[in-house]
């Protein structure tokens, strides 16, 4: 009989695989109260100083188009220039039309020699920006 209990007695020793269920709980709570407590950081874009609204409205900007003929002919607007009265014709069309930036269109036959008498008389009036224009085949 004796035989019989000593071999339903487990002994600690025999026991070696600690319990991993109390140990898994703790990490789960840790990791639990780390997600709540952590402090998502806020990355910063960039800093935009926007203008101030302003009561008085802005007025309109209008394109100044000069356009150059195969033959060197100027249009500004529309309306035939010469040459002699470019930078009149410039001055008068960019206060008209409230902008300081003109857009040339030559045609892709017209010499460089008007495209840059335009563009120099257009420096010495006092415009501050020039835009090319090029027009597709088909336009």
């Amino acid at each position: 009989m004796a035989r019989h209990r000593h071999q339903h007695v487990r002994s600690l020793a025999e026991d070696t695989d600690p319990d991993l269920t109390p140990l898994i709980d703790c990490v789960f709570l840790l990791l639990v109260f780390f997600m709540v407590t952590t402090v998502f950081i806020h990355t910063k874009g960039l800093d935009v100083d926007l203008p101030a609204p302003s009561e008085a409205e802005e007025e309109q900007k209008k394109d100044v188009n000069v356009v150059l003929s195969p033959k060197g002919e100027i249009e500004i607007g529309g309306e035939p220039v010469e040459a002699s009265q470019l930078a009149e014709g410039l001055t008068a069309a960019m206060e008209k039309a409230n902008n300081e930036n003109i857009i040339v269109q030559a045609h892709e036959e017209c010499d460089q020699r008007y495209v840059v008498f335009v563009v120099d008389t257009a420096k010495g009036v006092g415009v501050k920006g020039i835009a090319f224009v090029r027009v597709q085949e088909g336009e």
